[in-house]
C-alpha cells in the first residue's frame, strides 16, 4: 500500500512548522508533529527514526527552501535592493504573530547544544550572508549603491533585522515589514546613488 496522500515532504515540514510555532522546541513532541500532518507517530519514527532526525530534516528543507530564494532574488529583474529586501520579507512573513515568531525562533537558540543542529543553523546563517552580499555587490556594480565594505554591511543588516524580530516579539506595535523598511532606510539609505532604487525607502 502506497504512502498516503497527505504524507508527502512539504506537509511533514510544514507540520514540523506549526508544531513549533504552537509549542516551541523544547515542548513539541512527536505526537504534536504527527497530529499536525494527520499520521501516526509511529510512521514518522518509521521514515525518520527519531524526532531529532525529524529536525534534522526539516533544517536540510530550510537551508534548501533559504538557498532557492536568493537564487530567485540573483536571477530577478527587481534592483538589487528590492530583490533583498523582498527576501527577508517574505521570510518573516511565516511568523503571523510575535507568539508563534518567538515559538519559532526557539528552535535556533534551543538547538544550539546538538553539534548536527547547529551545524545546520550555521549553514542557513552562512547562505543568508553568502546570498546578502552577493545582492549587495550587484547593487555597487550596478550603480545602485556606493562602494562599500560589503561584509561589513551585510553583518549590520542581517543585525538590524534580527534586532527588529526581538523588537516585535516583545511590541507588535509596527509591523515587520515597516521595521524591515526601516532596518534597510538606516543601513542602506546613506550608500544609496541618485535615488535609484525604491523611493518608499527615502
Amino acid at each position: 500500500m502506497g504512502r498516503p496522500r497527505e504524507f508527502t515532504d512539504e506537509n511533514i515540514y510544514y507540520g514540523v512548522y506549526q508544531s513549533l510555532c504552537k509549542k516551541g522546541f523544547a515542548q513539541t513532541t512527536l505526537t504534536d508533529i504527527a497530529n499536525e500532518i494527520g499520521v501516526s507517530p509511529a510512521a514518522l519514527i518509521k521514515r525518520f527514526s527519531s524526532k531529532k532526525g525529524i529536525f534534522l530534516a526539516y533544517s536540510n528543507f530550510v537551508i534548501q527552501l533559504t538557498e532557492a530564494k536568493f537564487t530567485e532574488a540573483d536571477q530577478s529583474d527587481a534592483p538589487p535592493i528590492e530583490a533583498l529586501k523582498s527576501v527577508y520579507k517574505e521570510a518573516v512573513r511565516l511568523g503571523n504573530d510575535p507568539v508563534s515568531l518567538a515559538r519559532h525562533t526557539s528552535f535556533y537558540l534551543e538547538s544550539t547544544t546538538d553539534p548536527e543542529l547547529l551545524e545546520r543553523s550555521k549553514q542557513r546563517l552562512a547562505i543568508i550572508d553568502a546570498g546578502t552580499r552577493r545582492l549587495l555587490s550587484k547593487a555597487v556594480q550596478g550603480k545602485f549603491l556606493q562602494s562599500c565594505d560589503i561584509e561589513l554591511v551585510s553583518t549590520v543588516l542581517q543585525s538590524a533585522i534580527s534586532g527588529a524580530l526581538l523588537i516585535w516579539i516583545r511590541d507588535a506595535g509596527k509591523s515587520l515589514d515597516a521595521l524591515i523598511d526601516d532596518c534597510f532606510r538606516v543601513v542602506i539609505g546613506p550608500l544609496r546613488i541618485g535615488g535609484k532604487e525604491d523611493a518608499n525607502d527615502d
